[in-house]
């Protein structure tokens, strides 16, 4: 049996593979990679779930906030009571090394 393996995809001359099976397990993949994060995302979102945690000024509304992240690109989306804490969310965020832009879409309401 011989196995290439080629960007991460098998290649078995012995189950009779062409190139065109090998295209659509490239598709697949990349269709999964669509729906999926990254493990740098995934550090990403760790990392400013500790910033958050680590800033007294925030640490409390922390848990309001949903954070989302794509290709470096970080959304933050929540509930907070002032604009100073949407700002500061939005600042922390940006803080964090490996960000590279931040969406921010909290709603500043009174109810907190």
């Amino acid at each position: 049996m011989l196995l290439i393996f080629l960007d991460g995809y098998e290649f078995s001359k012995k189950r009779g593979n062409t190139m065109k099976d090998l295209n659509e397990q490239r598709k697949d993949k990349q269709i999964g990679k669509h729906n999926s994060t990254t493990a740098s995302d995934q550090q990403s979102v760790q990392m400013v779930k500790q910033a958050f945690k680590d800033d007294q000024a925030i640490a409390h509304v922390a848990k309001d906030i949903a954070i989302t992240v794509k290709d470096g690109a970080i959304t933050l989306d929540g509930e907070v009571s002032t604009e100073q804490q949407s700002n500061l969310a939005s600042n922390t965020a940006k803080a964090v090394g490996g960000v590279d832009e931040v969406q921010n879409r909290i709603e500043v309401t009174n109810n907190k």
